[in-house]
């Protein structure tokens, strides 16, 4: 979202910018008013465009997708070795200090976000109303191009959709000018309220966003210009309609920003533009140009995808739909009935060997395996079945009066990235450059010896290289039941007997196929419940399960017999 919210944002700058500094002083008001509903159209959705481009520049700036194990709250570990005193007591207090008082941003963004979508929908919900009330608890009069709507109050003449505000009496005793009359009857025929209320949708969604207020400015002023170009065009006297104009700047208006006034802030540059001229080739020179600069923040903002092979479409189709499927918070928990199975089958089957082996873990293809998987996910919701992945271990942050008392320390040795270094490397770096670390006591102290350390540092990067480039493997399958049973099964690779290099029996049989039949056929409760003693079955035809029956039980572990 940072980054769809990022590269939107630059290219409405751009597109902006470029208006500001030639689109705006020339007269081409028509291309001008789709230039502003291109850009914004074209902006919020290049972040999901894709080139057809082996570089990937946006992919670079601005990465579309964060591991989603780094944005949740770090936990502390069990992993760290134990001793008595010295700096790892200091490491240890620390790290539980901070998991203590971690923030939940994503939290409270969204809370916040959430607040100003309300109050700006509430807000121009209301503003609709107080035009809809208006029209209802006035006069109306019906023509051909509009419906006239007749005030009480003073003020001057504005629109909304196909609706002309005027005052009543004016327009009875017709004393409002004809110049007027057609300047807001062309706001009608060129329909700029939908500009407008496109905008004002588009404000309510981004409110956070000042760049939106911006377009909202430049497309009522161009939208005043279509129309001040239309009444000169038909009245062919410029110094009326300018003395008229500046007669009528200090009139009353409403204060709604969603209709079309008369009276727009800007009539100075109204009044200039209309002595302004354009050439057809300047015009078409800045036609060229937007079309160029489109082009170029095309390749810059877009996702970037490569075009090298068709295979790794089908990485990307492949990943794609293990993504949609993934638990909401917990990207290591693969919610069975929400995958697409059969488009998940025919992705995978169009990987190559490396891809395959690179990929997530999914290896439930083969026929027997792949039919007892779809039937039970049929058995949703009575049984709900997530694959469970292993999740990576979590980044320890290093505090800085830490790391600098490691630099002080005498008997303390170092290794970064599984390499040992120097002590005078570690000056070097700094607490931020590492992802995890653990400190070991390598040799006890005594009555006149300190103890001795080695710490162990990991940087980010080989953290990555590590943990979440390879592909996520399995390390288990869950069902929970609708009798508010749950069983578990530890998932492993079937064992293999190799003769001369090559397998010649792998065990448990139909491994994976055994353990979707069983889930889908049991009664976790009612085998809790029967079961006095384990019945032991042949290793190599059975798979152990753990069977937790509600609260206040213990859990049950048994071996179930393969099909």
């Amino acid at each position: 979202m940072t980054a769809f919210i990022l590269k939107a944002t630059i290219a409405l700058l751009v597109f902006y910018a470029f208006y500001r500094l030639f689109l705006v002083k020339e007269r081409m008001f028509g291309f001008n008013r789709f230039f502003l509903i291109f850009a914004l159209c074209f902006s919020l959705m290049v972040p999901f465009l894709q080139v057809p481009l082996s570089f990937q520049i946006g992919e670079d700036l601005f990465p579309e997708k964060v591991p989603a194990a780094f944005s949740s709250e770090i936990s502390s570990e069990n992993d760290t070795f134990p001793t008595q005193r010295g700096l790892q007591d200091e490491v240890e207090a620390s790290l539980i200090a901070q998991s203590d008082t971690v923030v939940p941003w994503n939290t409270l963004l969204m809370g916040i976000y959430l607040s100003g979508l309300f109050f700006f929908l509430v807000r121009f919900i209301i503003q609709l109303v107080q035009l809809m009330r208006m029209i209802r608890n006035n006069l109306t009069l019906k023509a051909n191009d509009c419906t006239y709507v007749l005030l009480k109050e003073n003020t001057l003449p504005f629109t909304f959709l196909h609706f002309l505000f005027v005052e009543k009496a004016s327009f009875q005793d017709k004393t409002i000018e004809k110049e007027i009359l057609f300047h807001e009857l062309t706001h009608i025929r060129q329909r700029h309220s939908w500009d407008i209320l496109f905008l004002e949708v588009l404000k309510v969604v981004f409110w956070f966003n000042p760049v939106f207020l911006l377009y909202k400015n430049a497309m009522q002023l161009n939208h005043e210009f279509l129309a001040d170009e239309a009444v000169i065009g038909r009245f062919r006297n410029k110094a009326a309609y300018q003395w008229l104009l500046f007669h009528k700047i200090s009139g009353k208006e409403p204060a709604l920003s969603i209709r079309s006034p008369f009276n727009f802030s800007s009539t100075r540059s109204r009044l200039i533009m209309m002595g302004q001229s354009s050439s057809k080739l300047k015009t078409r020179l800045l036609k060229s140009l937007s079309l160029f600069m489109t082009g170029f923040l095309m390749v810059f903002l877009s996702s970037g995808q490569s075009y090298d092979s068709a295979t790794i479409y089908a990485e990307n189709d492949y990943e794609q739909i293990l993504a949609g499927a993934l638990r909401e918070g917990n990207p290591f928990e693969l919610e069975l009935n929400k995958l697409d199975l059969t488009a998940l089958r025919t992705a995978y089957l169009e990987l190559n060997e490396i891809e395959k082996s690179e990929s997530t873990s999914f290896p439930f293809f083969d026929d027997l395996a792949f039919e007892k998987l779809l039937a039970l996910q049929q058995a949703y919701p009575e049984v709900k079945t997530s694959i469970l992945y292993e999740s990576p271990p979590a980044k320890k942050e290093i505090e800085k009066d830490v790391f600098e008392r490691w630099i002080k320390t005498r008997n303390i040795s170092f290794t970064i990235d599984d390499r040992e270094i120097e002590k005078a490397e570690i000056e070097n770096y700094q607490p931020a450059d590492f992802a995890r670390f653990t400190v070991r006591e390598t040799e006890a102290g005594g009555l006149f010896k300190k103890p001795s350390y080695s710490v162990s540092l990991m940087t980010h990067d080989y953290y990555d290289d590590k943990y979440v480039k390879p592909g996520k493997k399995i390390e288990g399958i869950q069902a929970d039941y609708s009798n508010g049973a749950n069983v578990e099964v530890p998932y492993w690779q079937q064992n293999t007997e190799t003769k001369d290099g090559k397998t010649s029996k792998s065990f448990p049989e139909n491994y994976e196929a055994s353990i979707f039949h069983q889930l889908r056929v049991i009664d976790p409760v009612q085998l809790y419940k029967e079961i006095k003693k384990p019945i032991k079955y042949d290793p190599s035809k059975s798979f152990s399960i753990a069977i937790f029956a509600g609260e206040g039980k213990p859990l049950l572990f048994m071996k179930l017999p393969t099909i």
